[in-house]
């Protein structure tokens, strides 16, 4: 292997032995213009010579690294933010993968296998065009370009053919990885010389298939490009999402690093996908199952704090600190919240409101007026504190005393309506929309995420058109309904 480079419009790195690969204007060269269109697959460039590809005055040793072959593929690079895999912006250039090896490698290969004097090899490419040659095939004939299309599509064996009157034994095989044709020309009569009868003659000749087909498939495939396509290989079945692919490390450093962090992408991917999709939820439910993650937490968060304030305010250090300490623990224990029944969360509900009274030191009353028959059905997790809460922290946040909350809720027409109203300071429209839909509100009346989380999970438990409806007046109040469908969900 001569050279291994990635190669921008602007830049080459990676190995450069002489010092004569062009750092730059590397994009006017036929070999990146191969690359930009090498997305699928490597294509491989045959023999050609540097010099005059690219210009170079540097002086090379002619045997030994003025010819290369190359292979080139386009690098799709991705990113990973979040733990989730990100394809690169389309507008950010992608690297180009330059591998070039010393045409001087396949005449060592073929060194052993032309002992028939006489003997030449030359391997073609599926046009026809010369790879490499031995040194007496420079100015040997060439088999026709019918006869090489014949071999290349059937693969390998050992024909005679005639070559400017002259009757030839060809072996041939076709490699695998780049799609090439070597073939050995061996004379007739010369290597009837060196076997003495018909029979050795034959077994020479398969002894020679042997071993091409055994040091082209080892030393080539093996020893220089498996790395490569292993890589390939796994990319493919990522691509298939078999996510729990891993490549044994081989070959150069520079792909071992390649290796390496494809194997850290493999397992940070299958770590997600075991943490979050073991139980083959459908989309929906796995959606349902975070915005109840969002929720939990931050009630809780927002109690503790609120108490919190009040023991610095009494000037209870101790009490603040162990607070802070069980928020923390609160935020990484935090449970998945689910249906309950009515009642529980009724009492979930007026538990809050009692804290709240003593937090405000009764700037509030909150009114129950809730039809018996809707405790014997269930409903999401904290439906109704997020509405009491708001109220609080933003409606009536400016009022002394006098402030009015009513919880109601009754059953008609086959449906479950609950109703929150307050004399707050109420919100405009605009407000409502952002609260409903992201819970930002930019307008003054804070975060409503809890509310947001309501609304997305009625409509995942029970459908669109279920859900929570605000109307609001400035100074007037404001009025949440939220409905449900009568029956039970499966």
């Amino acid at each position: 292997m001569f050279s291994v480079n990635l190669v921008t419009k602007d830049f080459t790195f990676g190995q450069n032995p002489n010092f004569w690969i062009p750092k730059t204007d590397y994009a006017m060269s036929n070999i990146y213009k191969t690359g930009q269109q090498s997305v699928e697959n490597t294509s491989w460039i045959p023999t050609y010579d540097l010099l005059e590809q690219f210009f170079s005055a540097a002086p090379l040793s002619p045997d030994k690294y003025q010819y290369v072959f190359t292979a080139t593929r386009l690098i799709n690079v991705s990113t990973i933010r979040n733990n989730l895999l990100r394809q690169m912006d389309k507008n950010i250039e992608r690297p180009i993968l330059i591998v070039n090896f010393q045409e001087s490698m396949i005449k060592q290969a073929f060194k052993e296998s032309l002992s028939v004097q006489g003997s030449y090899y030359q391997v073609f490419t599926e046009d026809g065009a010369v790879v490499s040659s031995s040194a007496a095939a420079d100015d040997s004939p060439a088999a026709s370009l019918d006869w090489i299309r014949y071999a290349m599509s059937k693969g390998s064996g050992t024909e005679y053919i005639n070559i400017n009157g002259q009757k030839m034994v060809v072996n041939f095989d076709r490699m695998d990885v780049t799609g090439w044709l070597s073939a050995v020309y061996i004379p007739y009569d010369n290597l009837l010389k060196t076997v003495p009868n018909m029979f050795a003659y034959t077994m020479y000749s398969m002894v020679i298939i042997i071993v091409l087909s055994i040091v082209l498939a080892s030393f080539i495939s093996g020893r220089i490009t498996w790395p490569l396509k292993k890589l390939l290989r796994g990319i493919n079945r990522i691509g298939e999402g078999n996510f729990n692919t891993r490549i044994e490390s081989s070959g150069m450093p520079e792909v071992n690093v390649i290796i390496h962090k494809f194997n850290q992408m493999n397992d940070k991917i299958q770590t997600l996908i075991e943490e979050n999709y073991e139980t083959h939820l459908k989309e929906m439910e796995a959606e349902l199952k975070a915005l109840n993650f969002q929720f939990n937490p931050h009630f809780l968060y927002n109690t503790l704090n609120i108490i919190n304030y009040l023991a610095i305010e009494n000037k209870q250090a101790l009490i603040s600190n162990m607070l802070v300490e069980l928020s923390e623990m609160l935020e990484y224990t935090a449970q998945d919240p689910g249906l309950v029944h009515f009642g529980e969360d009724v009492n979930y509900l007026k538990n809050y409101v009692f804290i709240m009274n003593h937090r405000f030191e009764g700037k509030f009353t909150v009114t129950y007026d809730i039809d018996p028959d809707l405790y014997q059905y269930t409903v999401p997790k904290f439906f109704l504190q997020p509405f009491i809460e708001n109220a609080l922290i933003h409606g009536l946040e400016e009022m002394e005393t006098g402030g009015e909350i009513n919880v109601a809720g009754r059953m008609e027409n086959g449906l479950r309506i609950f109703f929150i109203t307050d004399n707050g300071k109420g919100m405009p429209e605009e407000t409502i929309r952002r609260v409903l839909e992201t819970g930002d509100d930019h307008g003054g009346f804070g975060k409503s995420i809890g509310i947001t989380n309501v609304n997305q999970r009625i409509k995942m438990q029970y459908g669109r058109q279920y859900g929570v409806q605000i109307a609001s007046q400035r100074n007037k109040g404001t009025a949440v309904t939220i409905v449900l469908p009568l029956i039970r969900p499966e």
